[in-house]
């Protein structure tokens, strides 16, 4: 069948399986107040269910108009966008009142210079500026590697001086699963992290990953943080992927004279046959639109009361509209079907986000986790240069070496990913060779 040919005739399919294809936006207007408001654990705010990811924030109209709805929790950090984020955030600010407001930002312990306490503080401080506020509310160190980073002195005495004189008020981390970057490797699950913080005492809120299809690690970190009180707000809630976008990645590559290793097209192959499956589902069930899968799997983590806030990246105002709109709204029996059924026909083709399992047995020490994230940035959230740019900085061995692999990692996965395909398709992504 011709690319065009089968993209025409899967599109029910991929509305069926809730598959968000690219360039899809969500029309509705912006609701005009959200009123669902949880307690962010031990801090006592009421935050808005519904946070601001702003991770790529660079248009200050979008911030203004969520805060004018009732948004009310910003999640940034120092280096997203290198401070744009930080810097549109104080475009914004000054124009609401900043009691009512919740802004969380991060420092990261790996990146740059040793980080000692002044070093941190200075650090913070220009984070504070590009914000243009006195205070932070929470300051997080961002993407926990380990258990050794969770009881950072300098971090902490930092933490503490800068809470002394009024410049931040509570701590918190944040973690998705065992990293790569350039300054090594830390193989730490996501869990063994935020628990050893909940046992630690000092923290006040965790962002972490939980979603319908990665579901164990992060019931049992909500679990430890209800019974320490910690603030839960969660990111990658929704896992449906742009599968459209990998038939014509394929395809493009094809047309480059690089053709699809024979496991990765078995595992297209098996696709088309899971979305004709996922079609007869829809018609079913009478699923119109394929934003309702990603409706129903925001819904899913709301429906657990010991969510606080899911910070979803809000870039635009079609994504400020459909986020907005499911504040306050309950997962009904066809959103739960619907996940089901996506769980049945393609969860297989989920990687976990910070699962951590098949990882220890690669025997070429390849960060599949790390290479997994860099590709669901490609490939669901359109990051391209950026993902491109953090693979080819990788200091370990890349997927290149998955080619000629007998795929151990797949026979450590309970999930029946198809790792090694998957492997080789994001290094077709990621690099140029």
């Amino acid at each position: 069948m011709k690319r065009r040919d089968f993209l025409k005739t899967s599109a029910t399919g991929i509305c069926a399986a809730g598959i968000i294809p690219a360039g899809i936006t969500n029309k509705t207007e912006t609701r005009q107040k959200i009123e669902s408001f949880r307690t962010l654990g031990r801090t006592g705010f009421k935050v808005s269910e519904i946070g601001f990811g702003a991770g790529f924030l660079n248009d200050p109209s979008v911030l203004n108009r969520a805060l004018e709805i009732g948004i009310n929790y910003i999640d940034t950090g120092e280096h997203y966008g290198n401070g744009q984020s930080e810097a549109t955030i104080g475009e914004v600010i000054g124009r609401h009142d900043r009691k009512k407001i919740f802004i969380t930002t991060k420092l990261n312990l790996s990146f740059g210079e040793e980080p000692t306490k002044d070093r941190l503080k200075s650090r913070f401080t220009k984070c504070l500026e590009r914000m243009k506020t006195d205070y932070a509310d929470c300051l997080m160190i961002h993407m926990t590697p380990d258990i050794i980073q969770v009881k950072h002195e300098d971090f902490h005495e930092a933490f503490k001086e800068l809470k002394s004189d009024g410049k931040v008020r509570f701590l918190g981390l944040s973690n998705h699963g065992t990293e790569q970057s350039i300054y090594g490797f830390t193989p730490v699950k996501m869990e063994d992290v935020i628990l050893a913080a909940a046992e630690d005492g000092r923290f006040d809120v965790a962002l972490f990953v939980y979603n319908f299809l990665q579901k164990e690690q992060g019931e049992k970190i909500i679990s430890k943080c209800k019974e320490k009180n910690i603030g839960v707000t969660l990111m990658k809630t929704n896992p449906v992927l742009v599968y459209e976008r990998r038939m014509e990645s394929i395809e493009q590559a094809r047309q480059r004279g690089r053709d699809a290793s024979e496991s990765l097209q078995k595992m297209m192959d098996e696709y088309k046959n899971r979305l004709a499956e996922a079609d007869e589902f829809k018609k079913k069930h009478g699923i119109k639109t394929n934003e309702e899968i990603r409706d129903a799997a925001i819904r899913f983590t709301l429906s657990n009361p010991d969510v606080h806030t899911v910070c979803p990246t809000i870039q635009n105002f079609d994504e400020l509209n459909a986020f907005a709109a499911l504040a306050g709204t309950k997962l009904s029996d066809i959103d739960e079907s619907s996940l089901d059924n996506y769980s049945t026909n393609l969860g297989k083709y989920y990687c976990r986000h910070a699962c951590g399992e098949c990882e220890p047995a690669c025997p070429k020490r390849v960060p599949i986790n790390t290479i997994m994230r860099y590709n669901h940035y490609f490939d669901s959230q359109q990051r391209e240069k950026q993902a491109m740019s953090k693979y080819a900085k990788l200091t370990f061995n890349n997927a290149s070496e998955c080619f000629d692999c007998d795929g151990v990692c797949e026979r450590n996965c309970r999930h029946n990913v198809p790792v090694r395909a998957m492997m080789m398709y994001a290094h077709q992504n990621l690099s140029l060779g």
